[in-house]
């Protein structure tokens, strides 16, 4: 164990979010999502609920800002109806991010499912609240001088 550093995230994750670069793209899945739809590379594990890991998660993952749409989630198949994780997610990426009013893009089951196979990296949480699925796109890390 260490001091300082969550314990919602893994090893193995903390290590693949590490390797991630500049425009890739980290998805966040809930339980019910289907593997199948996901980058064949890197898929992880996370115990816990989406909104935590997300939280923790952008604690130390920059969001792109060069391109727009860095943040996307699933919409429900109505394209008037908000996803239930919507505003929840907004408000832990404003809370952390340090970037002004993110806009989070909405797009609909089958097109986040292509988006998800991209992906650098996927995390499948244990959570089964439906629509928690999120895909962020990662920024660069500027210097501290």
């Amino acid at each position: 164990m260490l001091m300082g550093i969550s314990r919602v995230i893994s090893p193995e994750i903390y290590k693949a979010l590490y390797r991630m670069g500049h425009l890739d793209e980290l998805v966040i899945v809930d339980a019910n999502y289907s593997d199948s739809h996901l980058c064949k590379r890197r898929i992880y594990s996370a115990i816990d609920h989406n909104e935590r890991l997300l939280y923790e998660v952008l604690k130390y993952f920059p969001i792109d800002d060069d391109k727009p749409n860095p943040i996307t989630m699933m919409s429900p198949d109505f394209d008037t109806e908000t996803p239930p994780f919507f505003d929840l997610f907004k408000k832990i990426i404003d809370e952390v991010s340090d970037k002004n009013q993110i806009e989070i893009e909405k797009v609909p089951r089958m097109e986040f499912y292509e988006k998800t196979r991209r992906a650098y990296v996927a995390i499948k949480t244990s959570d089964i609240r439906l629509y928690g699925n999120v895909i962020i796109r990662k920024g660069v890390v500027l210097s501290e001088e």
